[in-house]
């Protein structure tokens, strides 16, 4: 015999989903600052780079100048 769910119980399920959506949104906004966060500190350790390895990998001042100072959102 079938028993329809109360509403108790429908209402924790409804919380529980609700739960998971907002961990699995934390979770991506997470990824993002980290992301972001990466940016940022390779790009502060390019623009500390010596002139002559710069060179030597055949990236201009120009290039380098650019990439480090595109805002840390950018890819």
């Amino acid at each position: 015999m079938y028993l329809s769910p109360t509403l108790e119980q429908s209402t924790l399920v409804e919380a529980r989903r609700r739960a998971w959506q907002l961990l699995d949104s934390i979770n991506r906004i997470d990824e993002i600052v980290s992301t972001w966060q990466r940016r940022h500190s390779s790009r502060r350790q390019f623009a500390n780079l010596d002139s002559r390895i710069l060179k030597d990998c055949g990236i201009s001042e120009a290039d380098r100048f650019i990439a480090i100072n595109k805002p840390f959102w950018e890819a």
